[in-house]
């Protein structure tokens, strides 16, 4: 097998750690994929999945040591086999010490640390900080096993801390599980806001963009750190489990947010109007009533955004019914991540809209794309223009407070940390959605039981409710159930009321009207 003929290059720039508390979290996870293995004893599915994710055939590895000494041990005899049985070049071995002039075009590095003497000065060199980030943009994967793990985080898990490579930001990883995460609980300032890894030693944790997998036959478990009045929550990680990065980052940020918060602010819409239908259709005269409120007949300037949609929908036709109510123009903007509606096309259309319009899907996309952007605020001005935001299913949802059904691989829980934050037009409720007819009530029993300071809102399919000020009017064929949890129950009643079209409920007094 040939070895491979290229030159190394390391940038030697001192670069700071990223904050881990960082408000804005890029919901896209990381580029390239990065595998941790819990011993060097990893059996050869995990040196497989190293060898597919760096190329197959193609793949360039260098296994990088920290010691100045020949190195020939594991794993690299068992990353040859890999590289050999896909037909890739064979690896090569460097000292991280020798790199002088220039880096290869590597598509895997494996940071062999057999001992953890040199690290917390290599750590606070930051030497290492653009090569690796320089292999994971070109979609490339970075590996370590055994106390190397350590290194990949953000933090370096041991008595005395020092800075990880922040290849996996908001992390701290403990190969073997030797640390255990549940100390930290005694001293919770060293793990705020980040992500805890316990991987097995047989085990590896594998992510890739925003998601964590475990390959072999162990687990890996993941753990959030208490806050919040929230003890420490441990996630099992195994077989074909997945979990989200970006949600698993969100919540642990939350814990020391304070969200949801005891007083989440009383539901009322100083000016403009909230449009918030079930999904399943529509009511009839929708439209034209969307078109009313967003100005009228050839003024309204209505801006939809399909965004939730996996993939992404063409919306022509929903485009002509707002036309043929009388929109003077409509403008669908299909961008999905936050540097897209942070263009200027985005936003000039978002400063000229008198309508915005969210469509159903995933509700969760709604919050990657527009939560702590400059776009946000420019839809709460449409409301203060005297403008209307609606939206149906997932678009119903993300107008409320407390965000239902957020999760990413799947919209059964109506609850899922790391993403219950809506866009907030309407404080204080959390709002679902097709709710008579996918029998969600107990799930919003559930929730107010949880969260007693919301009001809960389920809403009926081809049916709105449509806020002004703080009383929504309910419109179409199906019912508005509304919960409230200071409510007095007697035994045998539904916990909630329900309302048909026409009728109307002050949100911020928490009754029904004449």
């Amino acid at each position: 097998m040939k070895h491979l003929r290229f030159a190394f290059a390391f940038l030697l720039v001192a670069l700071a750690p990223l904050h881990a508390s960082a408000q804005r979290i890029d919901p896209a996870g990381i580029e390239g994929a990065i595998l941790a293995c819990g011993s060097y004893k990893a059996s050869p599915e995990m040196f497989d999945a190293f060898v597919d994710l760096a190329g197959g055939a193609k793949a360039k590895i260098v296994v990088m040591t920290f010691e100045k000494a020949k190195y020939g041990g594991p794993p690299l005899e068992a990353l040859k086999a890999a590289a050999m049985k896909k037909n890739a070049a064979e690896p090569i071995v460097v000292d991280y010490s020798e790199v002088k002039d220039k880096f290869p075009e590597a598509t895997g590095l494996w940071l062999h640390v057999d001992s953890v003497s040199p690290m917390p000065r290599v750590m606070n060199e930051r030497v290492l900080d653009k090569p690796c980030q320089a292999i994971l943009k070109r979609g490339g994967v970075i590996a370590s096993a055994a106390a190397g793990v350590r290194y990949l985080g953000s933090r370096e898990l041991a008595i005395n801390t020092v800075p990880g490579l922040n290849l996996l930001p908001d992390a701290m990883l403990d190969p073997r599980g030797k640390l255990k995460f549940s100390a930290l609980t005694k001293s919770p300032t060293r793990w705020k806001n980040l992500v805890g890894y316990e991987i097995e030693a047989d085990t590896a944790l594998l992510v890739k963009g925003r998601t964590l997998s475990a390959i072999g036959p162990g687990t890996v478990r993941v753990y959030l750190p208490a806050g919040n009045g929230l003890p420490i929550r441990e996630i099992p990680l195994q077989g074909k489990a997945k979990e989200d990065l970006t949600a698993l980052r969100r919540a642990a940020l939350d814990r020391f947010q304070e969200f949801p918060p005891k007083n989440p602010g009383e539901p009322f819409v100083e000016k403009g109007t909230l449009v918030i239908v079930g999904g399943g259709g529509s009511p009839d005269g929708l439209y034209k009533k969307f078109v009313e409120y967003a100005g009228g007949e050839g003024k309204a300037n209505i801006v939809v955004f399909p965004t939730a949609a996996d993939p992404i929908l063409k919306r022509d036709s929903l485009s002509a019914l707002f036309k043929k109510a009388g929109a003077k123009k409509v403008t669908i903007l299909y961008g999905k991540t936050q540097a897209e509606v942070e263009s200027p096309e985005f936003l000039d259309a978002l400063k000229e809209a008198t309508g915005i319009w969210f469509d159903g899907g995933r509700q969760w996309r709604f919050v990657d794309c527009y939560e702590n952007t400059k776009a946000l605020p420019l839809l709460f001005d449409v409301l203060q223009r005297g403008g209307v935001i609606g939206g149906t299913s997932a678009g119903a949802t993300i107008q409320g407070d407390y965000l239902a059904r957020g999760g990413v691989f799947n919209n059964f829980d109506i609850r899922y940390e790391g993403y219950e934050r809506g866009l907030g037009f309407l404080k204080g409720v959390a709002i679902d959605q097709h709710f008579t007819q996918r029998k969600r009530q107990a799930d919003m029993t559930q929730l107010m039981k949880v969260y007693p300071q919301y009001l809960g809102i389920g809403i009926d399919e081809a049916t709105a409710l449509v806020v002004q000020g703080s009383v929504g009017e309910v419109i179409g064929k199906g019912k508005v159930h509304f919960y409230d949890a200071r409510r007095k129950v007697e035994p045998g009643q539904p916990d909630f009321e329900a309302l048909s079209a026409g009728g109307r409920y002050d949100l911020k007094l928490r009754k029904t009207l004449p």
